[in-house]
C-alpha cells in the first residue's frame, strides 16, 4: 500500500513537472531512424506543433519495400559540457556548412545517411558567455510562418522547423572575502553583540522580595516535566502552582481605574417574544402553535 502510495506521488509529480514551461538551453541535438531508439536523455520529435501528424523528415513515399523515416532529437542534458545551442539554419545537403555550425552527418541509432535534399545545421556557443540560446524546436506540417514566440529556420521536405529563443541568464560569480573583509566582519558582530547586552541588562532578581507577610509559599509537590490535566479524582499539578500571583512593581506607579459596570433596571430586561411568534407562525402549522409554550 506505501509502495503504491509512492509511486502515485511520483507519477503526480512528473505529471506536474511535465506541464510546466521548461527554458533550460537545448545542449545536444541528433537524428534517428526510429523515435523509439532515441538515445538516452534525449526526447524525440514525432509529432508535428500544428496538426499532431507524423513528424517524419525524410518525407519519402515508398510504395514498396521499408519505408525511410528521420525524427529530430533534443536533449538539454547531453552534449558537449559547457556548451548550448545558440541558433539553428537550415541548408541545402550538398552546401557548405555555415563557419561556426555544426551538423549531423548520420542517425544515431542505425548510422545511415541523416538528410534528403535539406539538413538541419546548429551553432554551439559558450553557455557563460552566451547571451541567448534554443530553448525550444516545434516541427509544423500546415502553417508556412512561425507561431508567435518561434523564430522560422526553414523547411525540410515541407516540413517547416521553427525554434524558440529565450535569454541565457547568468549569474554573477561570489567574490572572494579578503582577511580585512573577514576582520570588519568580526568587528561588527562583536559590536552587536556588546550593544545588545547594554540596551537589555541582565534582570535582578529582586522581582518577587516585596511579599505580604500572611503569604505562605506552599512546598512544590513532585510532578512530571510535562503538565497533568486530571478528567477524575487525580490532582492535578502545573508549573505554575507556587508562584505568587502579583503585580510586577516596575508597573505600580502606572494608574489603575476599574470602570463602572453597567446595570441593567427589571424594565431593560423584560422581552416579549413578539418577533419569535411571528417567525414561527410563518413557518410552522396550526398544530405546532397549539403545543408550542411561545402561543401559550
Amino acid at each position: 500500500m506505501l509502495k503504491s502510495s509512492t509511486q502515485q506521488q511520483k507519477n503526480i509529480l512528473s505529471t506536474v513537472i511535465g506541464a510546466l514551461p521548461d527554458n533550460r538551453p537545448i545542449t545536444s541535438l541528433q537524428l534517428v531512424e526510429e523515435f523509439e531508439k532515441c538515445p538516452k536523455h534525449f526526447l524525440p520529435i514525432n509529432k508535428t506543433y500544428d496538426q499532431d501528424q507524423d513528424a517524419d523528415l525524410w518525407r519519402e513515399k515508398m510504395l514498396i519495400g521499408k519505408r525511410t523515416t528521420r525524427y529530430l532529437c533534443l536533449s538539454k542534458s547531453e552534449g558537449l559540457p559547457g556548451y548550448i545551442v545558440e541558433t539553428l539554419k537550415i541548408i541545402n545537403e550538398k552546401e557548405i556548412t555555415p563557419e561556426g555550425f555544426s551538423q549531423l552527418m548520420r542517425t544515431a541509432d542505425t548510422e545511415q545517411k541523416a538528410w534528403r535534399k535539406k539538413q538541419l545545421v546548429y551553432r554551439l556557443a559558450k553557455k557563460g558567455s552566451a547571451k541567448q540560446a534554443v530553448t525550444d524546436i516545434i516541427l509544423c506540417s500546415r502553417l508556412r510562418q512561425a507561431p508567435e514566440g518561434f523564430t522560422l529556420a526553414g523547411d525540410i521536405n515541407g516540413i517547416l522547423v521553427c525554434f524558440k529563443l529565450s535569454p541565457v541568464p547568468h549569474r554573477p560569480s561570489p567574490s572572494v572575502p579578503t582577511r580585512q573583509s573577514i576582520t570588519d566582519l568580526e568587528k561588527t558582530i562583536e559590536n552587536l553583540k556588546i550593544q545588545s547586552s547594554v540596551s537589555n541588562p541582565q534582570p535582578q532578581d529582586h522581582e518577587y522580595e516585596q511579599l505580604l507577610s500572611s503569604y505562605q509559599l506552599s512546598p512544590k509537590p513532585v510532578a512530571p516535566k510535562s503538565p497533568m490535566y486530571s478528567t477524575g479524582t487525580l490532582n492535578i499539578h502545573t508549573d505554575v502552582e507556587g508562584v505568587p500571583f502579583m503585580l510586577n512593581p516596575a508597573l505600580k506607579h502606572y494608574a489603575t481605574e476599574i470602570p463602572p459596570v453597567y446595570k441593567l433596571t427589571d424594565t431593560q430586561l423584560e422581552y416579549d417574544f413578539h418577533l419569535e411568534r411571528q417567525v414561527l407562525c410563518t413557518t410552522k402549522s396550526q398544530n405546532v402553535q397549539l403545543t408550542n409554550p411561545f402561543f401559550q
